[in-house]
């Protein structure tokens, strides 16, 4: 049978397992509420937890200022500052795009978190620190910084591993990059809502956000390709008796079963040539329990090997639960990142107590709605290139700038000392843009960051490391003040690390062995 044409959508210039965590029904004045002081913000005003009588009520604390409205469409300059206007990734944006209007009523209406519907685009300005600093040239040289995860670890956060297969495996999956080329497999079935508007018309916002977050993220540009089929695939067995949760196995009978069944049905109509992710999908408004969301192992079609495949919700899915959150377009990336990437969460023991395994708290997109990958992963992905890294290996004082992680610009974003093969210390600023748009001003300031490839544990392998001298303030986002202000130090692996200057430009870090 004669293959079909895909509409490609090409961005010329230009991401384990988790249960997606929703926010608690939203505070009402003088409703109960649980914990003394405890704040919640909704509907664009900031509830506190107080006592009256006996009794602990809601009372409204404060209400957001009416200037919210920022055209995120636009690239702004860093020059002019970032634009806070939100205390966390799930409140309520009171002036979304009309195109997302739809999109953020349907998430927040049931789960009362919005989530990150845009991304906050800046561009490095003009401004530059005051303080001296070395050049990045003399820390260029970065092989040594590539850490390699041991062989026979599960892990997937070093660059490369002892064995030879492994690495040929791993560029295979290695995206969404740069480089990524996306298929859609649109399917119904008996079972399904039956299709009424095109796959592209249904799955517009998600396209566009994927595709919005490469460019965003590519700072040298990028060749991705989205490529829709123009009519869905019929499928001849009903889709909920795969099983197609997210707590199915990819080895599991049924998907393996399924996956057999969505290449005899798609092979014939999709010509997969070169594609590196599949994302399987039904029509608008399928019920929640019909397909869900889950990783459905490595597909065979006649054009090669695709390793990076998934189903998952259809988009407005009717009878949306606690775990439909897994539909949102920022947990469409998420996931592509355990499906392909093979990257782990990152919020160590899930306790949300910073005196256990705390992890990377919720501060990076392998977290809940945590926010971008860090510098990290975005250079073992090819986001960030060589050139943006600053690899320290000796162990004199040295100081040196970094421009933040959530803008665009080729200057250095990540310094990155190696502590043995498999283990290093990762040093990137931290502003409220791109994924991050939505976090509050204490976010703001230097991540510093431990990176060790032998750790196997769910939630393991990436930790924070603390400031010096100050307690981490609770707040919606587990750990949202964990990033060095200026001024402020860290100790790391037998490194002390300071804030000597920060502004608009990112910060100026002082790298010094004790």
């Amino acid at each position: 049978m004669r293959k079909v044409v895909s509409i490609a959508l090409t961005a010329l210039l230009f991401a384990g397992t988790f249960t997606a965590i929703a926010n608690a029904a939203a505070p009402k004045v003088g409703a109960k509420c649980a914990k003394l002081n405890q704040s919640q913000s909704a509907n664009g005003s900031k509830f506190t937890c107080v006592k009256s009588g006996k009794k602990l009520v809601w009372k409204k604390t404060s209400t957001t200022p009416a200037i919210r409205g920022v055209d995120f469409s636009k690239t702004h300059s860093t020059d002019n500052g970032y634009h806070t206007l939100f205390s966390a990734p799930c409140e309520f944006d009171l002036n979304i795009p009309a195109e997302l209007v739809a999109v953020q009523n349907y998430f927040f209406g049931y789960s009362r978190c919005a989530g990150q519907l845009q991304l906050g685009k800046y561009s490095l300005g003009s401004k530059r620190p005051s303080i001296a600093f070395e050049p990045a040239s003399k820390y260029s040289n970065v092989e040594p910084c590539k850490i390699i995860t041991p062989e026979r670890t599960r892990a997937n956060l070093g660059f490369t591993t002892s064995s030879p297969y492994r690495n040929e495996t791993d560029k295979l999956y290695r995206h969404p990059s740069p480089s990524t080329v996306l298929q859609l497999i649109p399917i119904y079935s008996s079972d399904t809502a039956q299709p009424v508007k095109s796959p592209a018309e249904d799955y517009k916002v998600f396209i566009d956000y994927f595709r919005n977050w490469i460019d965003y993220s590519s700072d040298f540009g990028s060749s991705v390709v989205f490529k829709v089929p123009s009519s869905y695939i019929k499928m001849d067995a009903p889709l909920s008796g795969y099983k197609l949760l997210h707590s199915t196995r990819f080895d599991a009978p049924e998907i393996v079963s399924f996956n057999r069944a969505l290449v005899e049905a798609a092979d014939p109509v999709i010509d997969f040539t070169g594609v590196n992710i599949v994302i399987a999908v039904p029509p608008a408004g399928t019920e929640s329990s019909v397909i869900g969301q889950t990783g459905i192992g490595t597909l065979i079609t006649s054009e090669g090997k695709i390793g990076n495949a998934m189903s998952e919700f259809a988009a407005f899915a009717k009878n949306p639960n606690q775990g439909t959150n897994l539909s949102h377009p920022f947990w469409w990336i998420h996931e592509m990142l355990h499906a392909g990437a093979g990257f782990d969460d990152h919020y160590g023991d899930g306790l949300r107590d910073v005196n256990t395994e705390y992890g990377m708290g919720h501060l990076n997109l392998m977290t809940p709605w945590g926010g971008d990958l860090t510098t990290w992963e975005k250079w073992k992905l090819g986001f960030l290139q060589d050139s943006q890294v600053q690899c320290k290996t000796d162990s004199v004082p040295t100081t040196h700038w970094i421009a933040p992680s959530t803008v665009q610009t080729k200057e250095s974003k990540s310094i990155i000392i190696p502590i043995s093969t498999s283990k290093a210390v990762v040093i990137e600023t931290l502003r409220p843009g791109g994924l991050y748009y939505k976090h509050p001003i204490q976010s703001q300031g230097t991540l510093v960051y431990e990176v060790d490839a032998t750790q196997e544990r769910h939630g393991y392998g990436m930790k924070l490391s603390l400031p010096i001298g100050r307690t981490i303030e609770r707040s919606e986002i587990f750990m949202a003040s964990a990033p060095l202000k200026q001024g402020e130090s860290t100790l790391n692996n037998g490194y002390k690390i300071t804030v000597v200057e920060s502004g608009t430009f990112g910060d100026v870090i002082k790298v010094e062995k004790v």
